[in-house]
């Protein structure tokens, strides 16, 4: 059944309307399904006519033809190419290698979970991991504790405080405040959300022990919050901070009166790094601040409202609210939430609903006889980390995938990389025939998905065109100092200096100003001097610019007569003149290369590519089924 549906799968992605090729470039055939992906990719065009079409299928040539030569050239097997693609293949796979309903059932008790906050407490028993004795002692020690909070020998809060290992349990009696998804690890998590209130849980094992948990409240979600405070920090060295608390309620007292909170977060508060923002903070949800802050900064309702002085374990306070957002729609946190699940210890479970659904597609076939050789010569070594990988079967199958074969040998490579102490020689085969599935599903991404494929090879003739082009032109334009110089000599006449002049231009703020000006350059003062005198009641009276222009470089330049010497005014609607001076006419002549050395570049990497794309035009066979391509012809 397998293989057929494989069969399908090629078959669906072979173009079978063969006589629809749009373009031919020697014996490779472009489709027009391969076409109108790119086309469509960069037009939004309502109307589409043939020239249009005819002026981008001769771009698309271009693109074709430089792909065709970079891989006649053998360049997509150099291995920095290799490398490259390989890191887009990653990024590109990764939507595709998912069990889709698995993540989604995820992301949507994800969700339904930050609809809401929950309050609980939890008393903390250490596993050590490499040690089944102390897992089966935890284990029974939580359970007991259990009866004796149950049988109400003792409260909750108070067991915490005499059993649990969390450090913290000694000062709050294991509570752990509010807090939403994404805040504890998935199974304490879980655990949680799946509690009535005031019940206690059954041992619950995480990577950290065994936790009792007991559930205090459950509340709508108060989403986030953004909010300023004004900061006096306690004296760590002495018990008395009444200072603290008497200039807290001096602002409070200012704040009654009408001054401005930023000004004053900004003037006084000694939490410096938010001061100079005005006090604010950035935004947070349940969980992120001391119980006390958070509490009263969720207790405010209007933008600008500010709380009574209050005190934490860093100081006093008082907060202005900025404002509040509620949880937001599904569609909105979706993606955030399954970025999340990626970096979560429910990626995890992600990653195992993905093995099993892929043992689902494909049929893994074990090699019994061979796997338990193996394993009787491997088992005990590879617990002690010290196994040497000979055996007599290397060559052999140890499993296949679907008609895919894995060698003994391949298997014994994973192991010397993977072994040490403690490792289970069964588990270890376990993760392998999962990394070898994985690889396999990655191989078959281009049969099962067509748009995988088909953007896969953007990216690499994307690839190849960039190098290839960087070889030939790009690079070529500025690595190739005698051919620049040749390419600047040839073309003298494209970089000519114009007819220019060398000026100074005074902008003067009304004509008393100008005449003062024109006094100046009378008695052949510098302009140094001259801005010196006529600025010395407002920087605004006169600006200067003095330069060698073309006449298409100023404005003021084109207006004025262009004769040496003072020029006609020229008077601005605002009142302002302008005033030219021509000291000096320089008749037009060759720029040097150094005057125009971006400019030669950019037109040398042209001419460097029209050449390139000559020659290849010479190289191959080009043959347009123009039918084919007028058929997308759109008014």
């Amino acid at each position: 059944m397998k293989k057929i549906v494989l069969f399908i799968l090629l078959l669906s992605n072979i173009n079978i309307s063969f006589s629809q090729n749009i373009l031919q470039i020697d014996d490779k055939t472009i489709s027009l399904a391969e076409f109108e992906n790119i086309f469509y990719k960069n037009n939004y065009n309502d109307t589409i006519d043939k020239q249009y079409l005819d002026e981008y299928i001769e771009l698309f040539i271009n693109f074709k033809l430089k792909v065709l030569e970079a891989e006649s050239l053998y360049m997509d097997t150099i291995s920095t190419f290799i490398k490259e693609l390989d890191g887009y293949k990653e990024q590109l796979a990764k939507p595709y290698l998912r069990n889709k309903e698995f993540d989604d059932l995820m992301i949507k008790e994800a969700y339904d979970r930050m609809l809401f906050d929950v309050k609980a407490s939890h008393i903390l028993i250490k596993v050590n991991e490499e040690s089944i004795v102390s897992d089966n002692e935890a284990f029974k020690k939580a359970k007991s504790i259990r009866n004796e909070i149950i049988n109400k020998k003792i409260s909750f809060s108070d067991a915490a405080k005499k059993y649990s290992e969390d450090p913290s349990a000694q000062n709050n009696g294991g509570d752990l405040g509010f807090f939403t998804a994404f805040m504890m690890v998935y199974d304490f998590e879980s655990a949680v959300y799946e509690l009535e209130i005031n019940e206690i849980s059954k041992p619950i094992k995480t990577k950290y022990g065994y936790h009792l948990i007991k559930l205090f409240d459950k509340r709508k979600a108060l989403g986030e919050i953004q909010v300023a405070h004004i900061m006096f920090k306690k004296n760590k060295n002495t018990s008395d901070n009444s200072n603290a608390k008497e200039k807290i309620n001096e602002i409070y007292t200012k704040l009654k009166d009408g001054e401005d909170f930023a000004e004053l977060a900004e003037r006084f508060s000694e939490d410096r790094s938010t001061a100079v923002k005005g006090g604010r903070l950035p935004p947070f949800g349940v969980g992120k601040m001391v119980p006390e802050f958070e509490e009263i900064a969720f207790s405010l309702n209007k933008p600008a409202e500010y709380s009574k002085p209050f005190e934490t374990d860093f100081g006093w306070h008082i907060i202005s609210l900025i404002n509040k957002n509620d949880i937001p729609s599904f569609n909105d946190v979706k993606k955030e939430i399954m970025n999340k699940i990626s970096r979560d210890s429910r990626g995890e479970l992600s990653k195992i609903s993905l093995y099993e659904k892929l043992k689902d597609n494909y049929k893994v076939k074990n090699n019994v006889n061979n796997f338990k050789k193996l394993r009787k010569l491997a088992y005990k070594n590879v617990k002690l980390s010290n196994w040497d990988g000979i055996n007599d079967i290397d060559s052999e199958v140890l499993f296949y995938i679907d008609s895919l074969e894995i060698l003994v040998s391949d298997f014994v490579t994973y192991v010397l990389l993977n072994q040490k102490n403690e490792t289970d020689f069964d588990i270890l085969y376990q993760d392998y025939v999962n990394v070898k599935l994985l690889s396999h599903e990655k191989n078959m991404l281009s049969f099962k998905y067509p748009e995988y494929k088909a953007l896969l090879n953007e990216y690499r003739e994307g690839i190849l065109l960039f190098d290839i082009t960087n070889q030939n032109v790009w690079n070529k334009a500025v690595n190739d100092t005698v051919g620049l110089n040749q390419y600047f000599i040839d073309n003298q006449q494209n970089y000519m200096w114009d007819d220019r002049v060398e000026a100074s231009i005074y902008t003067c703020s009304n004509k008393t100003i100008a005449s003062r000006v024109k006094f100046q350059l009378f008695l052949s003062q510098s302009n140094d001097k001259i801005l010196k005198n006529i600025n010395k009641e407002s920087p605004l009276n006169l600006q200067i610019q003095s330069d060698t222009f073309e006449e298409n470089d100023n404005v003021y330049i084109q207006k004025s007569e262009k004769k040496l010497g003072l020029n006609s005014d020229i008077v601005l609607d605002d009142g302002s003149v302008v005033l030219v001076y021509v000291k000096n006419k320089i008749p037009a002549t060759n720029k040097d290369l150094s005057d125009v050395r971006g400019k030669v570049i950019s037109d040398y990497q042209s001419y460097l590519e029209n050449r390139w794309l000559d020659k290849l035009r010479k190289k191959y066979t080009i043959k347009i089924n123009k039918e084919v391509l007028y058929s997308l012809v759109k008014n």
